[in-house]
């Protein structure tokens, strides 16, 4: 497993052990880091300090990650004077679905990932950003 860095998705063991202050999707065990230090990490949406001991990776399995969406870039197409821009909708169903509509070099995301054996969800953070620059993975906090 890959070491955490600042922006990986993480999971709590225990969430009721924490100062959880998310409006929508309190229940969302998913977690953006913001800060690592020495022992601890802080995270977007809680008050609290985490310790590492407290904290795991999340597997890519549909079930833990199913909270998060991608959003890729979508390059912008030419609009004639006068005529209206088109519309682009955020696609919010699991990240690992979509994947498979984003195609690099013949292969789409699920393969790529696959193809590097990724068991985890800051694991393929990791491989976007290394090859994309961006992850554009989100925690979809809905109602």
């Amino acid at each position: 497993m890959e070491a955490f860095k600042i922006g990986d998705f993480i999971r709590l063991k225990s969430m009721s052990k924490y100062d959880i202050n998310r409006l929508i999707g309190i229940n969302i065990n998913v977690f953006k880091i913001e800060k690592i230090e020495k022992d601890h990490v802080e995270v977007e949406d809680c008050k609290d300090k985490i310790l590492f001991a407290d904290i795991d990776p999340i597997p890519i399995n549909g079930i833990d990650d199913i909270n998060i969406y991608y959003d890729p870039i979508v390059c912008a197409s030419y609009v004639a004077p006068n005529e209206p821009a088109p519309i682009c909708n955020t696609d919010y169903s699991y990240y690992f679905d979509a994947f498979k509509k984003n195609i690099y070099r013949e292969k789409n995301f699920q393969e790529l990932v696959q193809e590097r054996k990724l068991e985890f969800v800051h694991e393929v953070q990791h491989f976007l950003i290394e090859n994309f620059h961006d992850s554009r993975l989100f925690i979809h906090k809905h109602l």
